[in-house]
């Protein structure tokens, strides 16, 4: 069956056409699924960016697309579905093979535990020039995987790292829990930090009077806030658990109320908690939402509750917006949000208690959530604003292409360096 596979993957006559002198270099990101997450919103910004003079980006997913894909706003973007069943598939590897090399891909851009090991074995078979791998967060895709499970995960990690051109992280922590994990050199990880695109609000005073109305919100209630997918990792019981912790603000105030902006299969659980506490007025799970940026406004304070993170772009987004924030300490959440300048207040992960004090000393402390929001503005305005990202992408692909075994893209480098990215 093997043999049969690989005679028809190499046999077909499509694969036997000569290469087309296409001058821009065919970006491939290979995903599990376009679920809605940072990882598939940082794919989105590329495909959106990368200048098109240089660069023609497509999404392969190996099993099917997902309402992520309508991040993608432009229609020069294939998005292709391998339709992988779950568990172990070993003719999705063909499948992907076949399709970098139908589309003449230059760089195949794998994303995570879920399409690494695929994608070096299927880069291999397609003879693609350049495999870069990103990690982001969770390494080897899940928290609670133990035992021989883990090790024999991690082995597989490092044997398809060390076959990989090029390995990226959103984060620092990320690229040391690499090592830890499997072995390949944290120094060798190339740590490009989120850029995000800065949310919209079209009136923030209208819109924030909107929102709260359509709410339930007292125009005198401050609201407290987080968007994500309500999956476990990120925890959001944390926020509900403290949300009972706190008083009004004010003596005469009305009491706090909390926002979570996001869809999973935690929002049932999510609910029941909150009305364990007697907080089912209170809490609005709001489910999924495109325009963020109107639940931004809404808000007076933003909370990250995660119990591991790379570099989150929900907390990057909420800088931009201009909002103070509390985040747990995991990832590099407290390198984005601490500092000589802080955006925020940082609180263990997993500790209700001190994530309740954050929360109310916050509250109660306008000036002081006014200099964080400035510096968090400040601060997304000089290391995290979307340029900054696809130039560092947009340079490092060009490099690769230019060590890499085809001649015909080597001239990019120095064109996209000079003339495209920076």
């Amino acid at each position: 069956m093997l043999r049969a596979m690989v005679s028809d993957l190499f046999g077909r006559g499509e694969w036997a056409l000569g290469p087309v002198m296409n001058p821009r270099i065919r970006v491939a990101y290979v995903v599990q699924s376009p679920v809605i997450g940072g990882l598939q919103r940082c794919v989105a910004n590329l495909c959106n960016h990368l200048d098109r003079q240089w660069f023609w980006p497509m999404v392969i997913s190996l099993t099917k697309s997902g309402p992520a894909a309508q991040w993608i706003r432009r229609d020069d973007v294939p998005i292709i579905e391998l339709h992988k069943p779950s568990g172990n598939d070993l003719g999705v590897v063909f499948r992907l093979a076949r399709t970098l090399r139908r589309h003449r891909v230059d760089i195949v851009h794998s994303h995570n535990w879920g399409t690494l090991v695929e994608t070096t074995l299927a880069r291999r078979l397609a003879r693609v020039a350049v495999h870069v791998h990103a990690e982001r967060g969770t390494v080897l895709g899940d928290l609670e995987i133990r035992g021989v499970k883990r090790r024999v995960r991690a082995a597989a990690m490092g044997w398809a790292l060390r076959r990989a051109d090029s390995v990226v992280s959103n984060a620092l922590a990320t690229a040391r829990r690499i090592e830890a994990t499997c072995g390949y050199r944290a120094g060798r990880v190339r740590v490009i930090p989120n850029g995000v695109e800065e949310p919209a609000a079209a009136d923030r005073h209208q819109t924030r009077r909107r929102v709260r109305r359509t709410l339930g919100v007292p125009a005198d209630a401050p609201v407290v806030g987080s968007v994500g997918r309500l999956v476990p990792v990120k925890a959001f019981h944390l926020a509900i658990e403290a949300l009972a912790q706190l008083g009004a603000p004010q003596q005469h105030g009305a009491p706090p109320h909390l926002v979570l902006v996001g869809d999973g299969p935690e929002r049932e659980a999510l609910r029941r908690r909150a009305v364990s506490l007697g907080l089912d007025d209170r809490v609005h799970l709001v489910g999924y939402r495109q325009d963020v940026g109107n639940w931004l406004a809404a808000m007076d304070v933003y909370v990250n509750t995660s119990l591991s993170e790379g570099m989150s772009q929900s907390i990057v987004e909420a800088m931009a917006f201009g909002l103070p924030l509390v985040v747990t300490d995991v990832g590099d959440s407290a390198v984005v949000v601490d500092g000589r300048a802080p955006c925020g207040v940082v609180v263990p992960p997993a500790d209700v208690e001190a994530l309740g004090r954050a929360l109310q000393i916050l509250l109660s402390d306008e000036p002081r959530r006014v200099a964080l929001a400035c510096n968090a503005r400040s601060r997304y305005q000089a290391c995290y604003a979307m340029p900054a990202m696809v130039a560092a992408y947009g340079k490092m692909y060009a490099e690769l292409v230019g060590h890499s075994a085809n001649p015909e893209r080597a001239f990019h480098q120095e064109a996209v360096v000079r003339g495209g990215t920076e």
